[in-house]
Formats: C-alpha cells, sequence, structure tokens
C-alpha cells in the first residue's frame, strides 16, 4: 500500500504543479510542495518496508509525511482563502517551523525497531513528535475547514454544487489522513499506510471534481 500512496500522491502532485506552470497562481505551486512531500514520505516507507529500514528513510518519512506535509498543503488553503499579507506571514512561520522540524527529525536518535513495529522510532525524543502533533493537527484543522468553508461559500452562492461537492471530498480526505496519524501516533501499526492511499486517492477525486 505504501508504494500504492506514493504513485497516487506523485500524480497527484504532479497534475497539480503542473496546473501552477500554466496558471501560476501561488496556491497551487503550495499545494504542489505539500503532495511532493506526501509521495516523497510514502516512497521512504516503502523502501523501509522493501529493504529493511535505514534511519534516514525513517527520518525522512516523519519528517515530510508526520510533520511537514500537511502544514504546506495548509499554505495552500489559506494562500487561496486569505489575503496576500497574511499567506507572506504564514510562509515565512511554516518555514520557520519547517526548518526547526528538519533540525529536531535529524538531531534525534532513531530506534528502528521501534520504528518498525509500532511507528514510534523517536519515543525517547519528545519534540519531534510535539512538532507533528502541531505540524499536522494545525495543518488540518486549516485544510480541512478550510475545504469545508469553501464547500459551504459555493453551496450558498447556488449554481456551484460540483465545486461544493469537491471541496466536501477533499475535506474527506483529509480527515481520513488526520485519522490515520493519530492511530499511527498512539502507537498502532499497519494503519496508516492504508489511510494514506485512500486520503490521497480521495483528496485527488476531489481536486480533479473542482478543476
Amino acid at each position: 500500500m505504501a508504494l500504492a500512496s506514493a504513485l497516487v500522491s506523485g500524480v497527484f502532485a504532479a497534475f497539480v504543479l503542473a496546473t501552477w506552470a500554466r496558471k501560476r497562481r501561488r496556491y497551487q505551486a503550495l499545494w504542489g510542495i505539500g503532495l511532493a512531500m506526501f509521495s516523497t514520505a510514502a516512497t521512504a516507507g516503502w523502501l523501509a518496508q522493501a529493504s529493511g529500514a535505514t534511519e534516514l528513510e525513517y527520518r525522512l518519512f516523519y519528517l515530510l509525511g508526520a510533520i511537514l506535509n500537511v502544514a504546506w498543503l495548509a499554505l495552500g488553503t489559506i494562500a487561496l482563502l486569505a489575503r496576500p499579507r497574511v499567506t507572506d506571514v504564514a510562509i515565512a512561520v511554516v518555514a520557520v517551523f519547517s526548518l526547526v522540524a528538519t533540525g529536531a527529525v535529524f538531531a534525534s536518535p532513531v530506534d528502528l525497531t521501534a520504528a518498525m513495529d509500532t511507528g514510534r522510532g523517536f519515543h525517547g525524543s519528545p519534540l519531534p513528535r510535539i512538532l507533528a502533533g502541531i505540524g499536522s493537527g494545525g495543518g488540518t484543522i486549516v485544510l480541512g475547514g478550510g475545504a469545508l468553508w469553501s464547500g459551504w461559500l459555493f453551496w450558498r452562492r447556488g449554481g456551484h454544487a460540483r465545486r461544493a461537492l469537491a471541496n466536501v471530498v477533499i475535506a474527506a480526505g483529509v480527515f481520513i489522513a488526520a485519522a490515520g496519524g493519530t492511530a499511527a501516533f498512539t502507537g498502532a501499526s499497519g494503519i496508516v499506510e492504508a489511510t494514506n492511499l485512500i486520503a490521497a486517492s480521495v483528496m485527488f477525486v476531489g481536486f480533479r471534481l473542482a478543476s
């Protein structure tokens, strides 16, 4: 499932970035970055399962998949809905957050046995886990809430049922990913790969509906 998730999210990222290349809208670039992180994390997870985990694979999986990708996707939503000045501030905050998270993930010791058994490779280092809660939790609220808000606005205007539905579908994908991340955070194994695949597929469907 990790490979399928990597492929789906990779195609999704390529589609969004190709759209940005044509239209040059900042929110599309930010979503594309977040999706590329999602795909890279899924690829690292697949490599770990296929040939045995290395510290680099787990660190990339955790940094890009558990901490940063949802935060960058949320930036795209902020760029879509908020004023440019608000977006500029949000980008600066997430950029600093990304630097702190990268330092924390690569400086903290990893327990690869625990990582493969329960997904909690940083059980002895609280900072990466705290940052994961902030990045994924806060990002999910912004991303899912923004999608639902956009769907409501389209519904109220009338004549935009397709776009309203698209945003609800995107929000559903976000919350599926969040549910899987929460389960993995508590130590459940074998769940995040399935939820990531479903979430990426559902969000891709929603994005295509909105296009």
